[in-house]
């Protein structure tokens, strides 16, 4: 009997990524199977919601696989119908819709979708919400483990939707993870990322509370096949203690992403975030001195409510002020139900001009970065083969993106390389060991 076969559409962040990982393990220990060359049965589109136009893209995207597959059955999940079920539930051909709480009830979401039936449920999240643990052994398009030790967020950003969708902050403990790194390097993955909603609360929520500082010295003392990398950390929870045990990690990657949002005083207070722009400065600056050839990527939000030119040429400084390697810019996207959502907006083409401003600062930024890196020696993991014959695509410890020449076979390794050249949004290397 022929297996049913399904296709996994993900959006949004690395937590989505592990989810979307694991839902295919989860679907393939039941019987089905990817769908390659043929029209899937089951299309799972797990979604964003932190933005107005991430909404947008998943419409988009849902009501183009209802056009090119009318016969399978659309299951919904992730934060956007977490937020607005009702509304995704409308969409053409979905058949399905479960929020966050709800991706571990798979099988009665299957049971329900059998011969034609539908599914509905969304929980809203309990203060005493549980750590769904899971670790998916493959992660289908890329080399790198995501590895979600914590979940959800207690912070309370005036324009931020994230606690509604992913409820309060709840962690795996230490003994959790580190099993989960012990299954990962079985697998032979070569770096994998400890990610979470907002990872800097990791383990506050347990009994005896934890750290992430606590958490990365009970690592230090193992010997693991891979490195380590860090997904997002809020400022206000990069403390001293925490930037001692990144340090003494022998196999942590030199890689920083902090939301800075906002380079003004005024701004800053306004959303609700509990730090000032020179706190963030000196950060920034400890970081790098503490580890120097470090990526330091930033989050800005612009066009807040309120926002004056002041406090964008504030922001302008500040990041023009550090040695940033690259910059996301978002334009403020009021979320129903969050506190930000009622102010009165910017004119929107204000809003795209300062955003596309501080864009193109990013591009400096992240050019120097790169062209700094010229001549210098470092590891690559490698992830792909190149487009370019003969070429193969990697990344570094601090975040390059890196081809070099080599053979198929070393995907998955990681070699000792010098960077050569820039070569557009790339660089060039050549391998000195392998």
């Amino acid at each position: 009997m022929k297996s049913p076969n399904y296709r996994i559409v993900t959006f949004g962040c690395k937590v989505n990524q592990h989810d979307s990982a694991a839902l295919a393990e989860t679907l393939e220990a039941r019987g089905w199977q990817p769908a390659v060359g043929t029209s899937p049965e089951l299309i799972l589109v797990n979604t964003c919601t932190v933005t107005a136009r991430a909404d947008q893209e998943a419409r988009q995207v849902i009501r183009r696989l209802h056009r090119e597959h009318p016969r399978a059955a659309l299951l919904v999940t992730g934060c956007y119908p977490q937020r607005a079920p009702a509304e995704v539930a409308a969409l053409p051909g979905v058949r399905g819709v479960c929020g966050n709480q709800e991706k571990g009830r798979l099988d009665e979401v299957l049971a329900a979708l059998e011969d034609g039936g539908s599914f509905l449920g969304v929980g809203e999240f309990s203060p005493g919400a549980g750590f769904a643990a899971f670790v998916p052994r493959r992660f289908p398009g890329h080399t790198r483990a995501f590895l979600k030790i914590q979940e959800g967020c207690s912070h309370g950003c005036a324009y931020c939707i994230v606690p509604r969708v992913r409820g309060g902050s709840r962690s795996l403990p230490p003994a959790g993870v580190e099993a989960a790194l012990m299954e990962l390097a079985a697998a032979g993955f070569a770096e994998v990322v400890l990610t979470g909603i907002d990872l800097g609360q990791y383990g506050r929520d347990l009994t005896p509370k934890a750290s992430l500082a606590g958490l990365l010295r009970r690592l230090a003392g193992r010997v693991f096949p891979f490195r380590l990398r860090l997904s997002s950390l809020e400022p206000q929870e990069v403390s001293e203690e925490l930037i001692d045990a990144l340090a003494a990690l022998p196999e942590v990657c030199p890689h920083f992403h902090l939301p800075l949002q906002s380079g003004s005083a005024r701004v800053l207070a306004a959303m609700g975030r509990p730090y000032t722009p020179e706190r963030f400065r000196d950060l920034a600056r400890e970081l790098l001195a503490r580890f120097p050839d470090a990526a330091l990527g930033l989050d800005v939000l612009v066009g807040f409510p309120g926002e004056g030119p002041e406090d964008v040429a504030a922001t302008y400084e500040l990041v023009a002020s550090l040695p940033v390697a690259y910059l996301h810019v978002f334009p403020f996207s009021p979320r129903p139900g969050t506190p930000a959502a009622g102010l009165p907006p910017l004119p929107a083409p204000e809003v795209r001009r300062r955003a596309a401003w501080l864009r193109e600062l990013g591009r400096h930024k992240r050019a120097a970065f790169y062209q700094a890196q010229v001549g210098k020696v470092g590891e690559v993991l490698v992830e792909r083969p190149a487009p370019r014959p003969g070429w193969l695509a990697g990344l570094s410890r601090n975040y390059l993106r890196v081809l070099l020449p080599g053979p198929p076979d070393w995907v998955n390794r990681r070699l000792t390389v010098r960077l050569l050249r820039v070569a557009g949004e790339l660089l060039e290397g050549e391998v000195l060991e392998a």
